[in-house]
């Protein structure tokens, strides 16, 4: 059941990370269009996040013991997605049409508006592989197939965003409903934590040593 939920939070951080990159095309329109700049800039903004993420992500695996920071991550993820659809027009009306005009402009409202978000969702992936991890026999195939489930994730992410919710849905009440969705699944692990940190911090201990030494 463990590792179920373990998995199944991979899958819904995945989700949500690639229907915010394809939902930001959306996001930007209204000021800067839909040109090759505007893709250009998501694209980068969310690789760079992600670099960043796994960097912050790894370091907080190496301290966590329990599912608290897994929990926190997801919660400060979901309220930034729950900001974007409140301030995003407001915060790129804010830069002027200096901004507005020039080609670099979109870049940085992309990274204002995206940066964030998707950096905390990154930063899931190195702990979430932590808190799977159980045998140093099965490292690979554990790592494998956490990495599979969330490209999965990912998939379903961009597939269903786009043949499915942005066809029948507003974007705002998307933006809402997965902040809503990762609030929840945040606080889901907190209360985990709560149940289970005593069988978590059993099955971390023994792991950090082969990881040290190695």
């Amino acid at each position: 059941m463990r590792l179920f939920c373990l998995y199944a939070t991979s899958i819904i951080a995945g989700f949500c990370m690639m229907a915010l990159e394809i939902m930001g095309g959306r996001v930007l329109y209204p000021i800067f269009g839909s040109s090759i700049d505007v893709w250009a800039a998501i694209i980068s903004v969310f690789i760079l996040s992600l670099s960043i993420g796994y960097v912050i992500g790894g370091r907080i695996a190496d301290r966590a013991r329990s599912n608290a920071a897994l929990g926190w991550l997801l919660l400060a993820s979901g309220a930034c997605y729950c900001l974007i659809p409140a301030f995003d027009l407001r915060l790129m009306e804010a830069l002027g049409e200096t901004v507005h005009q020039a080609r670099w402009g979109v870049l940085l409202a992309a990274t204002l508006l995206f940066l964030v978000p998707s950096l905390l969702l990154g930063a899931i992936s190195p702990i979430l592989v932590k808190l799977v991890f159980v045998n140093a026999e099965r490292v690979g195939r554990t790592t494998g197939t956490l990495y599979a489930v969330g490209s999965v994730g990912n998939v379903l992410g961009i597939l269903v965003s786009d043949y499915v919710l942005m066809e029948r849905v507003d974007l705002r009440t998307n933006l809402y409903a997965m902040g809503i969705v990762l609030g929840l699944l945040g606080l889901a692990h907190l209360v985990k934590r709560m149940d289970a940190s005593a069988t978590v911090t059993t099955v971390a201990t023994p792991v950090a040593a082969p990881q040290v030494s190695a």
